[in-house]
């Protein structure tokens, strides 16, 4: 086997045979007498009377500092001073020595058992008080910790003892002979100078030693600080930093209005919205953007009035925990396991228990919980020896912890299993629903039971409103039943029959309510009067068109009007909805237009028509597409291969690949040869040309040239990416 030596290593085995060697030295050695334990010198002469219960140190070492050693008396230890036969009192659990020829000395509490750890000098000085439960001694000097209330808590003296960090950090890590990097238990590390003096460089998310200096990374954004930590060689602003010669920076982004005023500019890798509030992202990290002018969050146009935003909920990939700090970094609640917000509480997972917090970080109760759910009507769902309950906002139980489980509530009405089966509960526990179901939903329609094969509608006070063998099917706005034998029907919220069980599929389209079996559709208003009956041979309701209703009928479309009228005949294969009161129609394989009185405007020549627009319509014919007004007319000849519509105006793409803008007039308001153009709202395109893009208003005018990486439209935001420095 090899062994290889570093420097550092020679050194250290070189004190410790300098150390080692300054002990043998001594001329003193152990004398015993009837168990007692003195010294004497090399020619046999007791200089200490055996009268010790040890001599030495409390690890069992005998070794010597400066003519010291330490003794024990009555289970205490002191220290024995044999050139000047002066003894230091015996007042300490446990001495040894340590590198230097310092004495680590360790107390028992007052009131515990536990150990407390210091170090005095060979005069038996104190150098640092026994108020530590372990001391480390480390290349620039010593480590130390404290335990509060199960957290162990780190502090740092230099080798003159002077105090540099107080112990209050999860972690202390020695960079070199000038800095230490101190971790707070929000896991942010901060760079401390040995010589005492105040550094600016703090509250980073980890650090590296590297030959140029301290890699530091802070939410995904890196910089360098020179080895002495007295300057910042880079700031923490860049994505990558391998030394000082290899920089990458991020690109650089805008955020705009519509009116493209200039919201905020940050490097970043991207920015985008997190739920309504704006982020940028850096190496997987991201950071909530704020407006300048106002000093508030930038928000999309879907606000929330939940104040969110005092908190911010950490996660700790390497340790798999998770925090709340507020929006100044201050500490609410630290290294949990899992935590919910549910204003104003914080559920907590920790130790296999649940248990619940207020915004302040506050425990509201000592009681933990198996589980915990969302609140309903004002009260915290909790489960504890596998039942459920509801406690008040003071932890109080109000709902028994009793029950197997807890379904939705509505109405102040609670679904609720108890002993297998489902009932319901109002707020005050009283039973509304005996629990005798095997299934029970609750919501607008009123309480939907079932039992077996049978399935109820009830009313919010429990009586029974309807009942069929089968099942019902809530619609939002009507109540679907249906028949062990799958025929169908429909029933109101308060359980009265517009279209008893006989049918095969029904429905709602508009305000109407069909079924339709096989001899046909019948159509009924909300009253239960029948529009259509069952003879009138229509097949199929299609769709409901501003008071027209689209109907199939001998295999072909027509319309009616709400009174169950024929408005358009049956007589086309296929129809459109009617817009600018007109409506295409399909005859064969051709589209053409009629009005709502049906007079014909346009022949079905077509293969394709799309509805009007402003009095404009997109027609099609072998793949080109054009325009026509509102007589019929070409207004824009039948060449293009795309056209999309915008504020008036059109976007064609020809055969080449050219893009034009046009007007609803048919005339070209710009002609141009971008590779690309897309409407992003308001007026606004996003043009495309060799890689780079920019901004142009649907009149053709340039509002943002041709400079950027892209540009694209979230919320009520355009976000805009630069080129790379080396690109522009």
């Amino acid at each position: 086997m090899i062994v290889k030596l570093d420097i550092r290593h020679i050194f250290i085995l070189l004190s410790v045979l300098i150390f080692h060697i300054g002990f043998a030295q001594n001329p003193y050695s152990l004398v015993e007498k009837e168990g007692y334990y003195g010294l004497k010198d090399e020619e046999g002469t007791i200089v200490i009377a055996p009268v010790y219960d040890q001599i030495g140190w409390s690890n069992g070492n005998f070794e010597w500092v400066d003519k010291l050693i330490g003794y024990s008396y009555n289970g205490k230890w002191g220290l024995l001073n044999v050139k000047k036969k002066k003894t230091f009192p015996a007042i300490y659990y446990k001495l040894s020595v340590i590198e230097g020829g310092y004495i680590l000395a360790c107390i028992k509490g007052n009131l515990s058992n536990q150990l407390f750890y210091g170090i005095i000098d060979s005069k038996g000085s104190i150098k640092i008080s026994c108020n530590y439960f372990l001391i480390e001694p480390v290349s620039l000097g010593y480590l130390t910790s404290t335990y509060d209330y199960g957290v162990v808590k780190k502090g740092f003296y230099d080798k003159d003892f002077n105090a540099i960090l107080p112990p209050i950090y999860k972690e202390i890590e020695v960079v070199n002979k000038h800095v230490v990097m101190a971790q707070n238990f929000l896991n942010k590390w901060s760079l401390f100078r040995i010589d005492g003096i105040d550094s600016p460089f703090q509250d980073y998310d980890q650090f590296t030693i590297t030959a140029d200096g301290i890699s530091v990374e802070k939410g995904g954004k890196y910089g360098l600080l020179n080895l002495e930590g007295d300057s910042a060689l880079f700031e923490t602003k860049y994505k990558q930093i391998n030394g000082e010669k290899e920089i990458l920076n991020f690109p650089l982004w805008e955020v705009r209005n519509f009116d493209l005023k200039e919201v905020i500019r940050v490097k970043a890798d991207s920015v985008g919205f997190d739920a309504d509030i704006l982020m940028s992202y850096f190496n997987g990290r991201k950071e909530r953007l704020v407006d300048p002018y106002s000093n508030e969050f930038i928000r999309n146009d879907q606000k929330s009035d939940a104040k969110t935003e005092d908190f911010i909920l950490t996660h700790l990939e390497q340790s798999n925990k998770w925090s709340v700090i507020n929006t100044e970094g201050d500490p609410i609640i630290l290294g949990k396991d899992s935590i919910y917000y549910d204003a104003p509480f914080f559920y907590i997972f920790w130790n296999g228990k649940w248990e619940i917090y207020n915004q302040f970080g506050s425990q509201i109760s000592d009681k933990t919980y198996q589980n915990i759910s969302t609140q309903l009507f004002s009260m915290i769902p909790v489960k504890n020896h596998d039942f459920w309950g509801f406690l008040d906002f003071k932890a109080n139980e109000i709902i028994s912890l009793k029950y197997d489980s807890i379904g939705i509530g509505y109405n102040n009405k609670i679904a609720i299993n108890y002993l297998g089966k489902w009932g319901v509960i109002n707020l005050f526990e009283h039973w509304i629903v005996t629990p005798i179901f095997d299934e029970i939903a609750i919501g607008p329609y009123g309480i939907i039971t079932k039992s077996k094969k049978t399935t109820s509608l009830l009313s919010f006070e429990g009586d029974i409103l309807y009942e069929i063998i089968g099942d019902i099917i809530n619609h939002g706005s009507y109540l679907e039943i249906k028949t062990i034998a799958n025929q169908r029907g429909i029933i109101s919220l308060q359980g009265d029959i517009f279209l008893d069980p006989f049918y095969d599929a029904v429905g709602k389209v508009g305000h109407l309510f069909w079924g339709k079996d096989s001899l046909g559709t019948v159509l009924l208003d909300e009253s239960g009067e029948y529009l259509i009956p069952p003879e009138n041979g229509i097949s199929e309701v299609i769709n409901y068109c501003t008071e027209l209703y689209m109907i199939k009928k001998d295999g072909k479309y027509g319309f009616i009007n709400v009174d169950g009228n024929l408005w358009i005949a049956n007589r086309y294969d296929s129809l459109l909805c009617f817009s600018d009161q007109r409506c295409g129609y399909k005859l064969g394989n051709k589209w053409g237009f009629i009005d709502n009185k049906e007079r014909l405007i346009v022949q079905p020549i077509y293969d394709q028509v799309f509805p009007y627009k402003e009095g404009v319509a997109i027609i099609a014919q072998k793949g080109k597409f054009g325009l026509i007004d509102s007589s019929g007319k070409l207004i824009l000849s039948l060449k293009y291969v795309s056209i999309d519509q915008s504020l008036g105006n059109y976007l064609l793409e020809d055969i080449n690949g050219n893009i034009v803008i046009a007007n609803a007039s048919g005339n070209m308001i710009l002609r141009t040869d971008y590779e690309d153009i897309i409407p992003i709202g308001g007026d606004l395109l996003v043009v495309n040309q060799d890689d780079r893009v920019g901004l142009m208003d649907i009149g053709g005018y340039m509002k943002l040239h041709l400079k950027y990486a892209s540009i694209e439209r979230k919320n009520q935001y355009i976000i805009i990416k630069h080129l790379p420095d080396e690109q522009r």
